[in-house]
C-alpha cells in the first residue's frame, strides 16, 4: 500500500513537531522557573547591600 507512506511521514512529523514543543515549553519554564530563583536570591542579596 504505497499511500499508506506520505500519511506515515506525515504523523511521524507531527509526532517529532509536537514533542519537540513540549520539550521546549518545558524548558522554557524550567528556565524562567531557576531564573526568578536566582533573581530573588540577589534581591535578598542586594535587599542586605543596599538598606534604601
Amino acid at each position: 500500500m504505497p499511500q499508506m507512506a506520505p500519511m506515515f511521514w506525515t504523523l511521524l512529523m507531527v509526532l517529532f513537531t509536537v514533542v519537540f514543543l513540549m520539550f521546549m515549553v518545558k524548558l522554557y519554564f524550567y528556565l524562567s522557573a531557576q531564573f526568578f530563583q536566582i533573581s530573588e536570591e540577589q534581591a535578598k542579596k542586594l535587599s542586605n547591600q543596599w538598606p534604601w
